[in-house]
């Protein structure tokens, strides 16, 4: 069974101070997890490794941390440029700023699943560090607008042998009322029910805030079809070899001017990737112009759009799922 959700703690890397305030970032999300010691050690290693990998190398680095579950905890390191040699880094030894070069080798020697991709525009190194949450492939990046500490944007995603579901909602404005606007989407995942009918319980629940913006998607295990509903502006698609779809929503605000939502269904392939994310990032994106991107890890797809689509003026949150 897998549940997650929230936002992820982030750290901006411009000077050797904040190598180690992401250490100390990354300590207090085991701490409030309960990370097994080992893996909290572990993760402190991989995040000093990053931290001082983008000091010293890119533009404008950002580390995020997660806690993945109670045993593990993702990290996500993010640049500007100027893009690298991953098979080079990853040899011991190799180095461009004459230090010991063993930063991404170790990395990837400590992580249990890792991943990254680098272009001209910058680079995205995904660790989970701990034991591998089985069952689904997934990632996200969440974060809430410059100078506010919770984000009116949450999604919940429950997962278990019968398939997976995803709730995201995006709540009017920011701060705590348009968290409290959106606070609903862990209770509606939880209710194994059609889309269309998880909003509609969405809109009763969220009465009296100041409303949202909401999307349900589920994906049943051994079926072709993806079932969605969407209200408001979230941006939602589906990847296929050959094509992406972007899925129409309805006009309307969850908690508001609702309209009779309808439950619609897609085509998807196995090994399908789906996407969706609020207006925090701009939907102008497009997975043929970043090569090979498809086949790598969500998380590493996440980072990649988060990079490039954030409009840095609003709440942002991307989910990307491996049907």
């Amino acid at each position: 069974m897998i549940r997650d959700g929230g936002s992820w703690r982030h750290i901006e890397i411009d000077d050797e101070t904040q190598v180690g305030a992401a250490r100390r970032q990354v300590a207090l999300a085991c701490a409030d997890a309960g990370v097994p010691d080992e893996v909290t050690a572990k993760s402190l290693l991989v995040a000093v490794e990053l931290a001082t990998d983008l000091r010293k190398h890119a533009r404008r680095g950002v580390l995020f941390v997660k806690a993945a579950s109670a045993q593990a905890v993702d990290l996500v390191s993010i640049d500007h440029g100027p893009g690298m040699d991953l098979q080079q880094c990853f040899v011991d030894g190799f180095s461009t700023s004459q230090t010991q070069g063993t930063g991404l080798g170790a990395v990837r020697r400590l992580a249990s699943v890792f991943d990254a991709y680098t272009d001209a525009s910058g680079s995205v190194v995904f660790a989970r560090v701990g034991a591998d949450v089985a069952g689904l492939e997934y990632g996200s990046l969440a974060i809430p607008i410059r100078g506010e500490s919770v984000s009116g944007d949450q999604w919940a995603l429950r997962a278990d042998a019968h398939g997976w579901t995803l709730v995201m909602a995006d709540g009017l404005g920011h701060g705590p009322q348009a968290q409290a606007a959106s606070a609903y989407c862990g209770a509606i995942a939880e209710i194994d029910t059609a889309p269309s009918l998880q909003l509609q319980r969405a809109n009763d629940l969220s009465r009296g805030t100041r409303g949202s913006a909401a999307a349900a998607l589920r994906l049943r295990r051994h079926e072709a079809a993806l079932e969605y509903a969407s209200v408001g502006n979230l941006h939602c698609v589906v990847q296929r070899r050959e094509q992406a779809q972007v899925l129409a929503g309805q006009n309307g605000t969850v908690g508001g001017a609702f309209p009779a939502v309808k439950l619609q269904q897609v085509a998807i392939e196995p090994r399908g990737l789906v996407v969706v994310h609020t207006d925090g990032l701009s939907g102008r994106w497009s997975l043929d112009r970043y090569a090979g991107l498809r086949l790598r890890h969500p998380q590493v797809v996440c980072g990649v759009l988060f990079r490039d689509c954030n409009r840095q003026r609003d709440d942002a949150t991307i989910v990307a799922i491996r049907s």
